[in-house]
């Protein structure tokens, strides 16, 4: 069970019994997580009457985020109003909830402390990126103050020439075991992924998004498959130096466990969003085959059927303060040859369907199984990132 570090305030010299009706008050509404009601370092603060608005004020002092929590009587949720105020004037992400009005409060509780616990999470990553972002890819760099400021993630640039030549390393025996039985040669797929392996391993990397094209171009081979392997064993990984796709990977990591899918928006109709891509985790797919990268017939990359009956579709913009955010239905697993090599239809609301018809944030898409939007919106509302 979760625990909720708590802290109560009322007015000064409140005596004992109203901070005691307060414990009970909030131990009888909010049961699906232990809450620990401390003066140490609380992650809520729980306004039991109105007046204590000078002493929130003094806890609030260093710090960036606190979930406020009110009720009705005693003028509470009134100086909760004040406070929630005075943190928004100090640039204090805060939540604040009334008990007795929220439905789900302790799935809301929930979720802040999920949310919480990933943002913490978040803030340790560095991310390299591995050349630059692809020249398409106009509207979804990120810049690196803001990726600092709003998540607390470094980011190094890496060039291909600080390291040797990726058919100067050894082939990888987990690669080539992770991709046996498949009829193709994969010794050059597979220093590719040796040659990443070492950049992660020498710049001590949480996250890589890679410029891949020049590899193709100059030396016919792809990062495709490592880029699988890399996400499917657990450590994020994206394709064309995409910034918001990588950063949006790193927050599906922390909140949900899984790494998404990164894919393009091949196609939008009235009756579904066509997505492909030529790299996905393999644990994501209930089976897959190799086949060559798509738009230059070269390396490798990888066919799969992507094994979700349905899944949450989310994507950043490149200043960090919206999202696209929606959950629908598989309803095609195709096999376009005009298209990247795995590729879904997705049934999704006709509003979201029209916001990326006509307000898209971006090509590249994030698909992880499952419904977690209210998760999401938990978080994105925590840093104050907007859906749109």
């Amino acid at each position: 069970m979760m625990k909720l570090k708590c802290q109560l305030i009322a007015y000064p010299d409140a005596p004992q019994e109203i901070i005691e009706r307060g414990e009970t008050l909030l131990k009888n509404k909010i049961q699906s997580v232990e809450i620990d009601f401390t003066n140490q370092h609380p992650d809520a603060l729980f306004i039991v009457t109105g007046g204590s608005e000078n002493q929130a004020k003094h806890l609030l002092e260093e710090r960036n985020q606190v979930l406020l929590l009110a009720m009705t009587e005693s003028n509470s949720y009134a100086a909760a109003s004040e406070i929630k105020s005075y943190c928004l004037s100090k640039n204090i992400l805060s939540t604040l909830y009334n008990i007795d009005h929220e439905t789900n409060i302790n799935y809301e509780v929930e979720n802040y402390l999920k949310s919480k616990h990933a943002l913490s999470q978040i803030s340790q990553y560095k991310i390299g990126l591995i050349g630059h972002v692809s020249e398409w890819l106009i509207n979804s760099n990120i810049d690196n103050n803001i990726l600092n400021q709003r998540l607390g993630i470094e980011l190094e640039q890496i060039s291909w020439n600080d390291f040797p030549a990726y058919d100067q390393y050894e082939s990888s025996s987990d690669f080539l075991d992770h991709f046996s039985n498949n009829g193709f040669e994969l010794d050059e797929s597979s220093k590719v992924y040796k040659l990443l392996q070492d950049i992660i391993d020498q710049k001590q990397l949480d996250a890589i998004t890679v410029e891949c094209f020049p590899l193709v171009r100059e030396n016919a081979v792809t990062a495709c498959l490592g880029l699988s392997l890399f996400n499917t064993i657990g450590l994020p990984a994206g394709c064309e130096g995409d910034m918001t796709s990588i950063t949006g990977k790193i927050i599906a990591k922390e909140l949900t466990g899984q790494i998404p899918w990164m894919a393009n928006l091949a196609s939008v109709n009235d009756d579904g969003v066509f997505f492909a891509h030529c790299t996905i985790a393999t644990n994501l797919v209930s089976d897959y085959k190799i086949n060559t990268h798509f738009e230059t017939g070269l390396g490798t990359a990888i066919q799969g059927r992507f094994k979700s009956e349905n899944a949450t579709v989310f994507r950043l913009n490149r200043n960090l303060n919206k999202a696209f955010l929606s959950y629908g239905r598989i309803v095609e697993r195709p096999e376009r040859n005009d298209s990247c090599r795995t590729q879904i239809k997705i049934e999704l609301p006709n509003t979201d369907i029209q916001k990326l018809k006509e307000n898209p944030l971006g090509n590249h898409h994030l698909i992880i199984p499952g419904n977690y939007t209210e998760l999401l919106k938990h978080f994105f509302t925590l840093i104050e990132i907007e859906i749109v």
